[in-house]
């Protein structure tokens, strides 16, 4: 059963992701400044691919199975879905920064896409959240 607690601390999970990914945003921004128009390619289909792992786990772990009456239980829980959220905040910042870097004109579309699609993974896990 979802109780109160387990919402606020989700919202704080949630908000320490973005912050941690808005705070990385330099970082990643002044690391890909370098990357040379060649290797740009395999740059993407590498991310692509990371990216395609992490919300593949994302998805395939749900709140129904794990322990969330137990402190340890909704931690590892918290905890995990978190470096899976921050993950994939991270490689879609990554992929939006690379086509900034390289591709400027469509910069705004894939930030826009990156966007709806990590608010849509919040919204899933909140809704993983609600039905465990």
């Amino acid at each position: 059963m979802i109780n109160n607690s387990h919402i606020k601390q989700n919202i704080v999970k949630n908000i320490l992701v973005l912050l941690l990914a808005i705070c990385s945003y330099p970082i990643i921004l002044n690391s890909l400044t370098q990357i040379k128009f060649e290797q740009t390619n395999d740059f993407l289909l590498t991310i692509s691919m990371i990216l395609v792992t992490v919300c593949f786990a994302n998805f395939a772990f749900t709140y129904e199975k794990s322990k969330l009456q137990t402190r340890g239980g909704a931690l590892l829980a918290h905890c995990a879905t978190g470096v899976f959220m921050l993950l994939t905040a991270l490689l879609l910042e990554s992929i939006s920064i690379a086509f900034k870097v390289v591709y400027p004109t469509f910069y705004f579309i894939i930030s826009g896409f990156s966007i709806l699609l990590y608010i849509g993974v919040i919204l899933y896990d909140f809704w993983d959240l609600m039905r465990g």
